[in-house]
């Protein structure tokens, strides 16, 4: 995500930058202190530095805005190029206005500046690298600051996911059901015990990618799956027809669960109206449906902290947005896939 420049601080380099222009300019071309009008040029030239200065400070931010360096490189060298042009005829004409008015120059003295306008010209150049200089720099710092941030939201969101699997409800609610199983159905037991082991070497496995393929993601979903339908038995019912071609696009890891554990842990779960969980792909707008039906629980508290970090790790990571919205039946979470092609 390109987001545009921020404010910049160049205080200390306006305060040293502009007198020592203004005052390094005057003796560039010869004057001296011993000059009658030494400190008449000196105001001009202290004058044409601080409208220069603070002029092109925000015409190059209102550049990086426009143009920016990642997107279009050459439209900002360009417009970078036609500021030095433009802006060094305005000083020059800002040069001779002043030295008119104080020195009474005549019209015919336009042609004797020429010297001048190769010194601003120079000078303008010199301030606007300046300024493209300070701007790239807070680019630059402000890019690893986001990556930073992104890099800490989603080690975050992952230990959150991790946190929630090593709670002891968690684990006393599926070694309950163990338990309960290893008496009564030894074989599904096994299969409880190799799924159970299976999602918990996925989540350590995901700690350390940034994107997994939306079939990883599936696989992982139908080994959480069988946990909680044997939790929940008939209360609770998963339909899975995502295609396979899909399997090899990427989300961001433990999408899925997040969403299904939000759905299970909000909607009631009864035999007589079972929680449905449907998980499909809109093909047409190339995203990931999760709908399950929506029946609050009574008692329900939801902060939805849960769909807020997942959102916020897809805009500011992926630079994509997800969708979540509900209707008398059902609750849709959209979320983008990206091609393995990108």
């Amino acid at each position: 995500m390109c987001s545009k420049p921020k404010a910049f601080s160049d205080k200390w380099i306006l305060i040293i930058g502009i007198p020592l222009i203004g005052i390094a300019f005057p003796f560039f071309f010869g004057s001296k202190f011993s000059d009658p009008n030494f400190f008449k040029w000196m105001f001009i030239s202290i004058v044409t530095s601080l409208v220069t200065w603070m002029t092109i400070r925000h015409v190059v931010a209102l550049i990086w805005r426009l143009f920016q360096w990642e997107k279009n490189p050459v439209l900002h060298i360009v417009f970078g190029l036609l500021i030095i042009i433009l802006f060094s005829l305005f000083c020059s004409l800002l040069i001779y206005g002043l030295a008119r008015l104080l020195f009474n120059w005549g019209p015919d003295y336009w042609q004797v500046m020429r010297p001048i306008r190769i010194g601003v010209f120079i000078v303008v150049a010199i301030i606007q690298l300046v300024h493209e200089a300070i701007l790239l720099f807070f680019k630059w710092k402000q890019e690893l600051t986001r990556s930073a941030d992104l890099e800490r939201e989603n080690l975050r969101s992952k230990f959150e996911a991790l946190k929630n699997h090593v709670n002891p409800h968690f684990l006393f609610n599926s070694l309950g059901t163990l338990t309960s199983l290893i008496h009564t159905d030894p074989g599904k037991a096994e299969k409880y015990v190799a799924e159970f082991a299976g999602i918990y070497r996925y989540l350590l496995e995901v700690n350390s990618n940034d994107l997994v393929t939306l079939g990883e993601e599936m696989a992982f979903i139908e080994s959480y799956m069988f946990l909680q339908q044997i939790r929940f038995g008939e209360g609770f019912n998963y339909n899975n027809t995502v295609d396979k071609r899909y399997h090899s696009a990427f989300i961001l890891p433990l999408t899925l669960e997040l969403l299904v554990e939000n759905a299970l842990k909000h909607n009631k779960t009864h035999a007589s109206s079972p929680l449905k969980i449907d998980v499909y792909v809109d093909e047409k707008r190339d995203l990931l449906i999760v709908r399950n039906t929506y029946q609050p629980r009574n008692n329900s508290e939801t902060t939805g902290t849960g769909l807020k970090n997942l959102e916020q790790r897809y805009q500011s990571f992926l630079d994509k947005t997800i969708h979540h919205y509900s209707d008398d039946t059902y609750f849709y979470a959209e979320i983008p896939l990206i091609s393995n092609e990108k």
